[in-house]
C-alpha cells in the first residue's frame, strides 16, 4: 500500500516536472519570439531613419544645386510630408486586452506635440544662426558634441545607464560626424568678427544641448505620457509635431515675404517646373521617414540610440552622394565611416551584453533547474 503510494507520488512528481519544463519552455519561446520582434522594428526604424536622412540630404543640395534658393521653402519641405502618416492614425489597430490605455488628457498630449514641436523649431532656427556665422568646419565640430549632451540628458532625464562601451560609443561618433574639421573648407573665410564667432558659436552649443534634450524629452513623453503599447503613438507623434512644424514654417515663409519669389524660382529652376515639385515631394517624404524613424527608435530603443543612428547616417551620407551625385570619396571621409561604424558596433556590442545579463538574471541554468528538480523529488518522497 505505502509502495503504491510512493509510485503514485513518483509519477505525479514526474509530471508536475515535465509541465514546468513545458512552461519555461514556452515561457522561452515567447521571449524569444518578443525580442525578435522588437530588433526587428528597430531594424525597420534605423532603415527608415538612415534612409530619409540620406535622400532628404541629397534631395536637399539637387535643389539648391539646381537653382532653388528659398531656405523657408527647404525648412518647409522637411515637415510637410506629415499627410503622410494619416492612414497609419486612422488605421484601426488590433484590439488587445493586454494593453494598457492612454492615461494622459487630450489636453496633456496636445501640450506634450506643442512643447516638442517649439522645441524643433527653436533648435532649427539656432542650427541654421550657427551655420550662417560660423566656418562649415568650426559649425560641424561644435554640432558634433549633440551626441554627448545626449548621453548627459538620457543620463539624468531617462535613467540611461552609461558603460564604458557606450562611452567609447559616444566617442567615436561624436568624432565621425565632425570629422569635417580636418578638411580644408574653401568656403570658410578667414576674416570673420569676433561678435560673428561668439553668436555662431553660442547658437550651435545652445542648438546641439537643444537637440539632446528634445530627444530625451521625446523619450520620457513616452514613458510617461504616451503609454499605449502600439506604434500608431508614434505615428501621431510625428504627424502632429510635423503639423506644427509645418504651421510655423508657413508663417515664416509668409512673413519674410519669401513667398512672393517663389514663382520665379519655379521658373529658374533648372531642370523645370515638374522636377522642382517632384523634388520637394520626394524630400517631404525623405524627411517624413527620418521622422517616423527617429521617434521609432526613441520609442523602442532610447532617445540616445536614435541619436546614435543619426551621427552614424552623418558618415554614411557621403556614400550615397558618391554613388549618386558622383561626389569624390575622400580618405577624410572613408576614416569618418569607419568611425561611426565601430561606434556604432561598440552600441550594438553593450545591447548584446546587456542581453546575456538579462537572461542569465532571469532564468537558471539546466543543471540548476535539475539540481532543484532532484532536491523537490527527494523532498516529496521523502
Amino acid at each position: 500500500m505505502e509502495e503504491g503510494a510512493h509510485e503514485k507520488l513518483l509519477h505525479l512528481t514526474f509530471d508536475e516536472a515535465q509541465g514546468a519544463e513545458s512552461s519555461t519552455n514556452a515561457k522561452n519561446s515567447i521571449l524569444q519570439s518578443c525580442k525578435f520582434i522588437l530588433w526587428l522594428q528597430i531594424f525597420i526604424f534605423t532603415f527608415f531613419t538612415l534612409g530619409g536622412q540620406a535622400a532628404g540630404t541629397l534631395l536637399g543640395r539637387v535643389y539648391y544645386e539646381q537653382g532653388g534658393q528659398s531656405r523657408w521653402i527647404a525648412t518647409l519641405a522637411q515637415t510637410a510630408g506629415f499627410p503622410f502618416v494619416l492612414p497609419f492614425i486612422c488605421y484601426p489597430s488590433p484590439k488587445n486586452h493586454n494593453e494598457q490605455p492612454v492615461s494622459a488628457s487630450i489636453f496633456v498630449r496636445s501640450s506634450v506635440y506643442i512643447f516638442l514641436g517649439l522645441f524643433q523649431v527653436a533648435n532649427s532656427m539656432l542650427f541654421t544662426a550657427g551655420l550662417q556665422y560660423l566656418p562649415v568646419s568650426t559649425y560641424s565640430l561644435i554640432s558634433g558634441s549633440q551626441l554627448a549632451f545626449t548621453a548627459l540628458t538620457s543620463f539624468f532625464l531617462n535613467g540611461q545607464k552609461i558603460t564604458p562601451i557606450i562611452l567609447n560609443s559616444v566617442v567615436l561618433l561624436s568624432f565621425s560626424s565632425s570629422a569635417i574639421i580636418f578638411q580644408n573648407e574653401t568656403g570658410d573665410s578667414g576674416e570673420i568678427s569676433q561678435k560673428s564667432l561668439l553668436i555662431g558659436f553660442a547658437a550651435t552649443t545652445f542648438g546641439s544641448l537643444g537637440f539632446a534634450l528634445q530627444f530625451s524629452l521625446t523619450e520620457l513623453a513616452f514613458q510617461k505620457v504616451f503609454k499605449s503599447g502600439t506604434l500608431k503613438v508614434v505615428m501621431k507623434m510625428s504627424f502632429f509635431i510635423g503639423l506644427f512644424v509645418t504651421l510655423t514654417s508657413t508663417i515664416g515663409l509668409f512673413a519674410s515675404g519669401n513667398w512672393n519669389d517663389l514663382e520665379k524660382e519655379i521658373g529658374e529652376y533648372r531642370t523645370g517646373k515638374l522636377s522642382y515639385v517632384i523634388n520637394l515631394v520626394c524630400t517631404a517624404i525623405s524627411w517624413q521617414l527620418y521622422a517616423v524613424g527617429s521617434f521609432g527608435l526613441c520609442y523602442k530603443a532610447s532617445a540616445l540610440f536614435s541619436n546614435v543612428i543619426i551621427n552614424l547616417g552623418s558618415s554614411v551620407v557621403p556614400i550615397f552622394a558618391m554613388v549618386f551625385l558622383k561626389d569624390k570619396m575622400s580618405g577624410l571621409k572613408v576614416f569618418s565611416l569607419l568611425l561611426g561604424l565601430w561606434g556604432y558596433a561598440s552600441y550594438i556590442y553593450q545591447h548584446y551584453l546587456d542581453d546575456l545579463e538579462a537572461k542569465a538574471s532571469e532564468f537558471k541554468s539546466p543543471d540548476d533547474q535539475d539540481d532543484n528538480l532532484n532536491d523537490g523529488l527527494a523532498y516529496d518522497l521523502d
